[in-house]
């Protein structure tokens, strides 16, 4: 079957933020769209709850960079600890840490 375009209207500054995130993720609008639509199909629901987040699980903008920004940093070669093989080898590196 041959692909078919799918026509979605959106504000503006909705389409904006979603790209904004979705590229911080690694993916673009079309992309995000069709992983959403598989996962539709895969679970015959919408894969997320439809109801408010509680404000605690919220975070602004400059939150939400902060933390993809402190992600790919810790991911940086030399920046990962462990494995520790025992409790005390991980609390004797975490005080020379918080030296």
């Amino acid at each position: 079957m041959s692909p078919q375009t799918l026509e979605v209207t959106l504000d503006p500054t909705l389409k904006k933020k979603a790209a904004k995130v979705l590229d911080g993720l690694g993916l673009d609008m079309e992309s995000a769209v069709r992983v959403f639509l598989t996962k539709v199909v895969a679970t015959h629901s919408i894969p997320f709850a439809l109801a408010e987040e509680p404000e605690a699980y919220r975070f602004s903008a400059k939150e939400t960079k902060d933390i993809l920004k402190a992600k790919r940093e810790s991911q940086k070669a030399g920046m990962l600890s462990g494995p520790f093989t025992t409790a005390e080898s991980l609390i004797t590196h975490l005080r020379q840490v918080k030296a």
